[in-house]
């Protein structure tokens, strides 16, 4: 086996540059994600998304929203939608006590 060739420090291409990646996004109702949240996306049924990324194309100006699919509790592809097809989840609440009564 030959030896293998010494690379140096790799450099971004420029198509890569234009792209302007944030951790949080502020839907149209004014709620915002942050990254790590699992979302619901309209027209997607039976799977959940983590949003990983808001990313705005600083030539062109779209705007779109990176997510990892989330299916029987396994993460899988990477998904690009619109921000205007995201439905935040709720956060779960934690477990309500019952109350007896002690007479």
């Amino acid at each position: 086996m030959g030896r293998r060739k010494k690379t140096g420090p790799v450099n971004l291409p420029e198509i890569a540059k234009r792209y302007v990646k944030q951790d949080t996004a502020t839907l149209l109702d004014g709620k915002i994600i942050e990254k790590d949240e699992v979302i619901k996306i309209k027209g997607e049924y039976g799977v959940s998304f983590k949003f990983t990324a808001f990313v705005t194309n600083s030539e062109t100006g779209a705007e779109w929203i990176d997510c990892l699919e989330i299916y029987r509790g396994q993460l899988g592809a990477i998904r690009s939608f619109h921000i205007d097809r995201v439905k935040k989840l709720p956060k779960k609440r934690g477990k309500r006590v019952r109350r007896t009564e002690d007479s």
